[in-house]
């Protein structure tokens, strides 16, 4: 367990203070140019901008909090959802000399060569090719050396800020303390190595009987704390869907829609973070998971809440849609019940129903402007699994325009 001290706290403390105080005075004037040329929605973007610009300079635990709290649209305005989701990691690979001393130090036996040019580089950690003395290729996630400290020192940061912030009047009623414990927990899972690679043997047990879809191996007996080792896989490539046909990509799609389904609703294992960048289709006819650091067991009362709301979403039945919402919310005691269900329930007839041409982005966006207004917020472990849905939505349109989300819940091929 990593020990966050005081004297690392303080010294953090500073850096986050100046960073952040230089970053709100270049975004106050970026807004006030705004106000000026183009009106408040004009301030608001650039405020925005300015924000994702601090959570950059801030480093990679402000980066991941921003991505992970991106996804919970219910919380926010979509224009700030929109700017926090364009966060991403902006950080150089390692140096060679680092990488190369890193794998050293990793030890892995049989390990005969490696190469110090990343196949990958992220802000937790870095892919590389290696090879065993029996000769298999093996792809090397080795984590990069004080990270773990860091983000430690800055989630505690980040936990008692939301205890000042939770006093706030117009904060009241908000879950701060649920969504920062949650993503919180998150980022820490995908710091610990040995909870990734349980998760991505269970992934690969999961989805093992749903066709063309391949999880690479991990191989526990070669891996430790500080690095995990796959077996490699040849030829991925993010351009790869342009050079398919509309059919392939539609089926390839179709095959990932029936693993989502079979991680929600069989397994109630679900990898929450499933955009492009983590799902790759392969010239022959594969498509390949990737990265399971952010992966959640479901309860069975959130498996059935689920798919209780897709289930619903299906028939066109939007009441029950909305009081779904409502049993999985934070104190829905404090919200007009009935017309939020009524709400729910004109949206789901005009977005979601029979003959509707079915758009979940623009669905969401409906549902989450619904749910503000009537303060209405989901508990973290029912809205992160249900809104990495739309995250999969969006990396599915990205192969084909033809995938209906209204069928997860069914399976469809």
């Amino acid at each position: 367990m990593t020990v966050v001290t005081r004297r690392a706290m303080a010294a953090r403390t500073v850096v986050v203070v100046v960073v952040s105080g230089t970053g709100a005075v270049a975004t106050a004037v970026a807004g006030l140019a705004g106000l000026v040329t183009g009106g408040r929605p004009a301030a608001r973007r650039r405020g925005y901008r300015g924000l994702v610009r601090t959570l950059e300079r801030l480093g990679p635990t402000f980066v991941k909090f921003g991505q992970l709290a991106s996804t919970r649209r219910d919380t926010m305005p979509a224009a700030l959802a929109d700017a926090l989701a364009t966060l991403h990691d902006a950080v150089q690979p390692m140096p060679d000399e680092q990488a190369a001393a890193v794998i050293r130090r990793a030890a892995v036996p049989g390990l005969v060569r490696f190469a110090t040019a990343p196949e990958a580089s992220g802000s937790i950690a870095g892919v590389y090719r290696g090879e065993l003395a029996d000769g298999r290729v093996v792809a090397l996630k080795v984590k990069r050396p004080g990270i773990a400290a860091r983000m430690h020192t800055d989630l505690a940061l980040m936990r008692a800020a939301t205890r000042l912030l939770q006093r706030l009047p117009r904060l009241r009623g908000m879950p701060l303390a649920d969504l920062v414990g949650y993503v919180g927990a998150a980022i820490v899972g995908q710091l610990d190595f040995v909870r990734e690679a349980a998760n991505a043997q269970r992934l690969r047990e999961c989805l093992a009987d749903v066709p063309r879809i391949v999880v690479p191996e991990v191989h526990p007996e070669l891996s430790s704390a500080d690095c995990l080792v796959f077996g490699f896989l040849e030829g991925l490539d993010g351009g790869t869907p342009a050079g398919l046909t509309g059919e392939q990509r539609r089926v390839l799609a179709g095959r990932v829609l029936r693993a989502v389904h079979t991680m929600v609703f069989v397994h109630g294992f679900v990898h929450c973070d499933l955009h492009p960048g983590n799902v790759y289709l392969t010239r022959d006819g594969h498509a390949v998971v990737l990265d399971a650091g952010y992966c959640v067991q479901l309860t069975d009362r959130v498996r059935e809440l689920i798919a209780g709301f897709f289930a619903a979403l299906a028939t066109g039945d939007g009441r029950r849609c909305g009081e779904i919402v409502l049993a999985a919310a934070v104190h829905p005691e404090r919200a007009d019940r009935a017309a939020f269900v009524a709400g729910m329930t004109a949206a789901v007839a005009r977005l979601a129903g029979p003959g509707v041409e079915f758009d979940m982005r623009v669905f969401g966006e409906a549902v989450f402007a619904l749910q503000q207004r009537h303060g209405i917020y989901a508990a973290s472990e029912f809205a992160f699994p249900l809104m990495s849905l739309n995250v999969v939505d969006g990396t599915l349109r990205g192969f084909s325009g033809e995938v209906d989300m209204r069928q997860v819940g069914a399976g469809q091929p």
